[in-house]
């Protein structure tokens, strides 16, 4: 028997609809057919459509390329990726709309609009091999254990030794190891975080865990005894700690970088090796002895050893700038002007990500779809206007550039590798985060990179209705920095950061089209301006101005580390901030530091441990290499603000 529902919806003109005037949550008799079905929007309905009507048509467009490059669909735009090509293919698609030539070679080649590199994450491996084996049995990699991403290469057949949680000084005298403990020769087993009480949560902590809990503390504790493996496994009963393996994407933070074997195995498989090795006990009776504060390595029977065996390498990602150019005219065709944007973004949290235990798809609608988009209408605009009259202008180039998450990769790469002499660059301008305007605000850097912006910019301005806050300075830790290094006058506009910054909230629809397409608009005049003066741009070398990133700390050293550093340890200089606690003690652009005081620095993130732990005033000593010389460096700290 069919529902009523269904019998009127499927009759006409029975069909049962709601009616303009009619109570919500009821059905009525339609009046006249389906197609005589027309309801007015009520005052307080929020129309779409009208909305997009009342903007410039470019406004619908721009946002249909937001949607188009944050969808799940392109999986959050990874390098490497199937989105990551994906993204590539349709910024050519429109670029070739739009009638603008390929930017990399030959016109009749499909490969023309990419510029293909690669590059590697500093902290990211790849795993060409990896084993474990117990009793002749091999565990399977994924379920039984995984490869960590601070491991080194190494095969070994040894003895175990259990190291509890590897804390050498807790509280109230609490250690894991006596003094003479030695592993030298063996394969550690380290428990994660720290001591934990009945509930299951850390005895030294009344939230999460204490800094006694850090990997690399831990591992350091380890290491430094000799172990020749180590196998890290979660404690059970642990409320507070990840349950599942670790892989090497998702341990891309762990340090200290060793140079031995590290794995991460499940609590059954260290629950196989314990029995086989140690005789009559278990993963839970050994735990509660460290639970407890019994000290000392419980070393394994020399008979019984284990095999671990791995081979890694750093990861190499494939990926390519996309760049589409429009060719100029006159006098001034042989000179160029550089529009782009990164289009790449995190994937599921591959680098980067502010979320890093959360394996969602990170979509990057802001970051950078946005930047994308105003590149592609900005790309269309010009191309409609570069056949009209004869005035000579200068030739542009539009480019996507690929793995700026990880290290600003694909401008670094164009600049090393350019398609035209860099001296002929007139201008680079960049689009990076600028989708979520707030109160016709938006930050505008580069302000100073060149002497004609003090009377340009304001005039071009006023008109506009938008509030520009200047910045000088043409570092930032996006794609202009490059060029400025290299002597071109940059502009970068972008919109300011936001909560959903990194994480996977960063969603299409929080972006604001109609506050953008003001910036597209003045963006356009600026492009105008720059491409048709025959006066060249005259470049300033400023780094006045240089935000400081956000750190936590009191304290700003002032540098701008290198985000594409080959180097596995140490914080390599690629700026020095003009005015501050660096630039004052003599640090140069090219030095690698590689200790503070006496506190090795592996990476950036060191660095930030480190000035956490000051205050302004405070004296410390920098280790550093320049031109293959080893010295130390005083430096005096400013606070943030000085």
């Amino acid at each position: 028997m069919r529902c009523l529902l269904c019998c009127v919806l499927l009759s006409t003109p029975v069909s049962v609809l709601a009616q303009e005037n009619a109570p919500s949550g009821v059905i009525v008799p339609a009046e006249g057919g389906v197609t005589d079905f027309e309801p007015e929007w009520g005052p307080d309905e929020f129309n779409i459509g009208a909305y997009f009507d009342g903007l410039h048509p470019d406004a619908a467009i721009w946002y249909q390329h937001i949607q188009t490059l944050a969808n799940p669909w392109l999986g959050g735009r990874q390098p490497g990726t199937r989105g990551d090509e994906l993204a590539a293919e349709y910024m050519i698609w429109y670029m070739d709309r739009a009638g603008l030539q390929p930017a990399f070679g030959d016109q009749k080649s499909p490969d023309a609009w990419l510029q293909p590199f690669t590059f590697s994450l500093r902290n990211g491996i790849e795993v060409q091999r990896a084993d474990l084996t117990l009793d002749d049995v091999m565990m399977r990699r994924g379920e039984d254990f995984d490869v960590l991403a601070n491991s080194g290469s190494g095969t070994l057949t040894a003895p175990v030794a259990f190291v509890g949680y590897g804390v050498d000084d807790g509280p109230n005298g609490y250690s894991s190891f006596q003094e003479d403990d030695d592993l030298t020769g063996h394969i550690a087993i380290l428990l994660r975080y720290e001591p934990l009480n009945e509930e299951g949560r850390s005895q030294w902590s009344n939230s999460g865990f204490s800094s006694h809990s850090t990997m690399r503390t831990k591992m350091d504790a380890v290491s430094n005894r000799g172990a020749a493996a180590i196998l890290l496994v979660n404690p059970i009963g642990a409320q507070d700690g990840r349950s599942g393996l670790e892989s090497p994407e998702s341990s891309a933070g762990f340090r200290p970088m060793l140079e031995i074997p590290i794995l991460h195995i499940s609590s059954e498989a260290a629950e196989d090796i314990l029995t086989s090795t140690h005789g009559d006990t278990s993963l839970e009776s050994m735990q509660a002895s460290a639970n407890q504060g019994e000290s000392g390595v419980v070393f394994g029977r020399d008979d019984r050893p284990i095999t671990v065996s791995t081979e890694v390498t750093d990861r190499v990602y494939r990926t390519h700038n996309v760049g589409g150019v429009i060719p100029g005219q006159g006098d001034l065709a042989d000179e160029w002007v550089i529009i782009g944007g990164h289009y790449d973004h995190l994937g599921k949290g591959y680098t980067g990500s502010r979320t890093p235990n959360d394996n969602r798809i990170h979509p990057g609608a802001d970051d950078n779809a946005s930047g994308i988009a105003t590149m592609l209408v900005l790309a269309d605009r010009l191309s409609r206007t570069s056949g009209l009259g004869t005035q000579p202008r200068r030739s542009a180039m539009f480019i996507g550039f690929g793995g700026e998450e990880a290290g600003l990769h694909g401008s670094q790469y164009f600049v090393t590798n350019p398609t035209m002499d860099l001296d002929d660059v007139n201008f680079m301008f960049n689009f990076d985060m600028m989708g979520r305007v707030r109160g016709s605000q938006v930050a505008l850097n580069g302000t100073g990179t060149a002497e004609e912006f003090d009377e340009m910019l304001p005039r071009l301005v006023e008109p506009s209705g938008l509030k520009v806050s200047a910045t000088p300075s043409g570092l930032g830790p996006s794609d202009h920095s490059n060029f400025f290094r290299e002597g071109v006058p940059v502009l970068f506009f972008f919109t300011g950061i936001h909560d959903d910054y990194h994480t996977p909230e960063d969603l299409a629809w929080r972006v604001n089209p109609e506050g953008t397409l003001d910036i597209i608009d003045l963006s356009e005049a600026i492009l105008d301006e720059v491409m048709h003066d025959p006066d060249r741009l005259t470049w300033v070398d400023t780094t006045t101005g240089t935000q400081a990133r956000r750190t936590g700390a009191r304290v700003r050293l002032g540098i701008m580390p290198s985000y594409s550093a080959s180097t596995r340890s140490g914080v390599l200089v690629d700026a020095v901030i003009d005015g501050t606690s660096a630039h004052a003690a003599g640090l140069l652009e090219g030095d690698l530091i590689i200790s503070w005081d006496d506190t090795t620095l592996e990476g950036g993130r060191d660095l930030m441990d480190r000035l956490r732990a000051h205050d302004p005033g405070d004296e410390v000593v920098l280790t550093i290499i320049r031109d293959e010389e080893t010295m130390e460096l005083p430096v005096t700290l400013r606070g943030r603000g000085e």
